[in-house]
C-alpha cells in the first residue's frame, strides 16, 4: 500500500463517479462518519474529505443547459435600456439568447423504458411545442419509466405511447395498464428529484383520436384569422382549409358548438356571429367564400372584437357554454403593447384562447401573452404545417 492510501485509506476515484448517484448510498456513508471513534481522528477526516469530494461531484455533474447568455446581468441592464432588445436578432439569437426566451427546452431522455428513473442519466434538446415527460406505467407490481420531450397535448391526455419491451405483450395487456404522467417545462425539471413537486394525472390509454368527445363539444368557438399582407392569399386559403377541418371535427347547432368568424389586417370584422350559422353544410359554405383583404397586422383590434362584440349575448354567446378563441397569426402586431393588453382582457370571458403562430417572424413576448398558457400555443413553421396539429387542437378546443 502506498504511502496516500494509508493516510486515505477511503480516497475516491471522482473520474470514475457516475451520475446519478444512489443517494441512500450518501445517506449511509454519512452515518458511517458519525459512528466512527473520535480516536480514529485522521480516519474521520479522510473519509469526510472523500465525502465532500462525492458531493461536489454531484453537484458539477448536475446537467447545466447549453444555451446560456454572454452575461444575463448585462442583458437585463441592457433591456432597461432599450425596452425592444429582444427584437434585436442580434441579441435575441445570440448574446442574450435565454434571456429573450429563445432557448430550446432541455430534459431527461430515455425513450427506452427503465426500471428506476434514477438510472436515466442522458438528456436532449426538445423541439418546439414540446415539454419534458416522465411517464410511470405499473401493472401488477411491475413499474416503467420512460423520460422524454412530448408533445404538450400528452399532458392534456391526447398521447401516451409506450412502446412493448419484447415481442411476447399484446397490445391489450400493453394498453390496460395505468400511467401516470408528470410534465414541466424547465430545463432537465422531469428527473426525478423534481416529480414530487408536480401534478401528475392517471388515466386509462389510450385516448387515440380528436374525439368523439365524452362530454361532447358544446362551445362557443370564436376564429380570429389574419389576413394581413405578410399573410398571402395562398395562405390564407389555407387557413380557412385548416378552419374547416376543425368544423368537420364538431356537431353544430344551437345545442352543440357554435362558430364566429373575426378577420383583421388593417382593421378587424366580424364575417358572422355566434348565433348566425346553425348548420354544419351552411358553415362550410361561409369558409368558402370569405374575401382576402390584405393590410398591416393590427391584432390588437380583432382580440378587442372577439371580447367586446364576438363574446357578447346580444350576439350569441351562451352563459352556460364554455369560450374557446383560436386566433390565427403569422408575426409581430403593429401595436405589441396594446395587443398584450387587449389579450389580458380577453381572457376575462374565455379561459381558453389558443394561438396558433405560423412561421419565426413574431414577438416571444406577444405569442405569450395572446394564449391563456404555454399549453395553448401551437408554432408551426408554414401553413403546410397545420393539419399536424389537428388532433391536440381538438383536445383544447373539446376537453379543456
Amino acid at each position: 500500500m502506498n504511502e496516500d492510501n494509508r493516510r486515505c485509506p477511503m480516497r475516491l476515484n471522482i473520474n470514475a463517479i457516475n451520475y446519478p448517484y444512489n443517494w441512500s448510498d450518501v445517506y449511509v456513508y454519512m452515518l458511517d462518519l458519525l459512528l466512527l471513534k473520535v480516536g480514529h481522528g485522521k480516519m474521520v477526516v479522510c473519509r469526510l474529505v472523500g465525502f465532500l469530494a462525492l458531493f461536489c461531484a454531484c453537484v458539477a455533474q448536475y446537467p447545466q443547459s447549453s444555451c446560456r447568455d454572454l452575461d444575463a446581468q448585462a442583458c437585463l441592464l441592457f433591456s432597461m435600456a432599450k425596452p425592444d432588445l429582444c427584437n434585436d436578432a442580434a441579441f435575441s439569437q445570440t448574446t442574450c439568447r435565454r434571456f429573450c426566451g429563445n432557448c430550446p427546452l432541455e430534459c431527461y431522455a430515455c425513450p427506452t423504458p427503465v426500471l428506476n428513473p434514477l438510472d436515466c442519466n442522458t438528456t436532449t434538446t426538445c423541439s418546439i411545442n414540446q415539454t419534458c415527460v416522465t411517464k410511470h406505467l405499473a401493472a401488477a407490481g411491475h413499474h416503467e419509466y420512460i423520460l422524454a420531450c412530448e408533445l404538450k397535448a400528452i399532458c392534456l391526455g391526447l398521447s401516451f405511447g409506450f412502446g412493448k419491451r419484447d415481442g411476447s405483450e399484446s397490445e391489450r395487456d400493453r394498453y390496460g395498464r395505468d400511467v401516470t404522467i408528470a410534465c414541466c417545462d424547465t430545463d432537465f425539471c422531469n428527473s426525478p428529484n423534481y416529480l414530487t413537486t408536480k401534478t401528475t394525472t392517471t388515466t386509462r390509454l389510450p385516448p387515440t383520436s380528436s374525439g368523439p368527445f365524452p362530454h361532447g363539444c358544446d362551445r362557443d368557438i370564436v376564429f380570429v384569422l389574419d389576413d394581413s399582407g405578410s399573410v398571402g392569399r395562398a395562405n390564407f386559403l389555407q387557413g380557412l382549409g385548416f378552419i374547416k377541418e376543425i368544423v368537420q371535427q364538431l356537431t353544430i347547432g344551437p345545442a352543440n358548438a357554435m362558430t364566429g368568424l373575426v378577420a383583421y389586417s388593417t382593421h378587424a370584422y366580424p364575417m358572422w356571429h355566434l348565433n348566425e350559422i346553425l348548420t354544419k353544410q351552411q358553415l362550410l359554405l361561409n369558409l368558402s367564400s370569405v374575401p382576402y383583404q390584405g393590410g398591416i397586422t393590427r391584432t390588437n383590434e380583432a382580440l378587442k372584437l372577439a371580447r367586446t362584440t364576438m363574446l357578447t349575448s346580444q350576439h350569441g354567446d351562451r352563459p352556460n357554454n364554455k369560450n374557446v378563441v383560436i386566433v390565427f397569426t403569422d408575426g409581430d402586431s403593429n401595436d405589441k403593447q396594446d395587443t398584450i393588453s387587449e389579450a389580458n382582457n380577453l381572457r376575462t370571458v374565455s379561459d381558453d384562447v389558443i394561438s396558433i403562430v405560423i412561421g419565426s417572424g413574431i414577438n416571444i413576448a406577444e405569442l405569450n401573452a395572446l394564449a391563456t398558457d404555454s399549453h395553448h400555443v401551437f408554432d408551426v413553421h408554414s401553413y403546410n404545417s397545420l393539419q399536424s396539429i389537428l388532433p391536440q387542437l381538438m383536445q383544447i378546443i373539446c376537453n379543456a
